[in-house]
C-alpha cells in the first residue's frame, strides 16, 4: 500500500484484521475436517504484543489457538506466531510431535488471505487447501 500512514489506528486495524483472518482459518480447517476422524479443540490463548503494538501504545490482546486430535490423540497444534513478518502478512506455526510447518499469508494487507505452507526446513512449499492440510495431518506432506 502506497503512502500509508502508520499510526495507532492503523496498528489496531491490522491487529483486528489478523485476529479475523486467524478465526477464519480455524473455521476453514474445522470445515475441512467435518465428518473425518479428526476433532478440532480450542487450545490455550496466547498473548499478542508485538513491537509495533508496543511502539504505538496498542495494548496486548489474546489470540486463540487450536489443537487437532485423532479421537483423543494429539496430532497438531495451530499457533499464530506473528503478524509483522518480513515479506508476509502474518505467520502461523503448525506443530506436530514429529514436524513443524510454517503457514504464511502472502496476500497484501486487508486482502483475502493467500496461505502458503512451508515444510522440510522451508525448502518446499505449497498452497494451503483441504488436500495439503489433510496430508499434514496424515504426516505425508
Amino acid at each position: 500500500m502506497k503512502d500509508q500512514i502508520i499510526d495507532k489506528e492503523h496498528i489496531e486495524l491490522r491487529v483486528s484484521d489478523w485476529k479475523k483472518r486467524i478465526e477464519d482459518l480455524y473455521t476453514m480447517m474445522s470445515f475441512w475436517l467435518d465428518g473425518s476422524k479428526y476433532v478440532v479443540r480450542k487450545g490455550s490463548k496466547i498473548t499478542m504484543y508485538e513491537s509495533l503494538m508496543q511502539n504505538f501504545g496498542v495494548p496486548p490482546t489474546q489470540i486463540d489457538t487450536i489443537d487437532i486430535l485423532d479421537r483423543r490423540l494429539y496430532v497438531l497444534s495451530v499457533k499464530p506466531k506473528g503478524l509483522w513478518i518480513i515479506g508476509a502478512n502474518g505467520r502461523v506455526d503448525l506443530l506436530s510431535i514429529t514436524n513443524q510447518y510454517i503457514l504464511v499469508d502472502t496476500a497484501e494487507q486487508f486482502k483475502e488471505p493467500k496461505w502458503i505452507i512451508y515444510y522440510e526446513g522451508r525448502k518446499k512449499h505449497t498452497r494451503l487447501d483441504k488436500q495439503s492440510f489433510l496430508k499434514i495431518l496424515n504426516n505425508s506432506l
